[in-house]
């Protein structure tokens, strides 16, 4: 009995862990056009990312899906350096992210809820013609893509991977829902022009809507689109570490 309560014990503790930094420095960010993410060395290192794009960061959404809060909320860049505790009971990414919420929570008193809303976006289906994709093969582990920004190859990439990408694309510029019912992983790679250089002699592929038929045999219809958005309750700034 005594052996059945310690393990019980454990594992509230375990379920009650609060991921957090070791120690955390935040300053106002140099507006010098970059923006940076690297989690090496044992820290995160952040430069010039507003407190829009830290929240759809550190809860997967997309930043147009992240309403309220003051102006300088989608304005002012910060830079964060951070200590990332070496154990942390759970995969670095979840973990980095839970970390980064619970010392927006902290440092900036932010305080969120969720709400279902409905917005214009795409939602992604099957051309007629069927999809041009290669299934990946049962012994392919894992998944990996690579982007320059007119080209993207993928391999073992799920609809659901490719959605968020899409979501994510200036080119797109509206949010992507899966609608394919294309279950499992696959392998393609897609190729357009972006926007910026579609009338330019450097034109050498077609727009990104028209490659994802093409290519893909797929296809972004318009639609009312219904996301689970964020809604900023409560923001401050924070008090900047010398």
């Amino acid at each position: 009995m005594r052996l059945f309560l310690l393990f019980a014990l454990a594992a509230i503790v375990i379920a009650q862990t609060r991921f957090e930094f070791e120690v955390a420095a935040i300053r106002p960010a140099m507006d010098d056009g970059d923006q940076d993410i690297d989690s090496d060395g044992g820290y995160l290192k952040i430069h010039n990312l507003t407190l829009k794009r830290l929240v759809s960061n550190a809860w997967q959404i997309d930043e147009s899906a992240i309403s309220g809060g003051p102006n300088w909320a989608g304005s002012d860049g910060f830079d964060i350096n951070a200590r990332i505790p070496r154990a942390t009971g759970a995969t670095k990414e979840d973990a980095l992210r839970e970390m980064v919420q619970n010392l927006l929570a902290d440092r900036f008193h932010l305080s969120i809820h969720r709400e279902a809303r409905q917005i214009s976006g795409y939602e992604l289906v099957v051309s007629k013609r069927g999809a041009k994709m290669e299934p990946a093969q049962p012994e392919q582990q894992g998944s990996e893509s690579n982007s320059n920004g007119s080209r993207l190859s993928a391999k073992n990439y799920t609809m659901e991977a490719f959605v968020r990408r899409l979501s994510r694309m200036r080119d797109i510029g509206k949010p992507v829902v899966d609608k394919t019912g294309l279950q499992g992983g696959f392998n393609f790679s897609l190729e357009w022009t972006p926007a910026a250089l579609e009338q330019t002699a450097d034109a050498q592929a077609p727009p990104i809507l028209t490659a994802i038929q093409e290519q893909l045999g797929l296809k972004l219809e318009a639609a009312k689109i219904t996301i689970q958005a964020i809604a900023i309750d409560r923001v401050e700034k924070p008090v900047f570490d010398q």
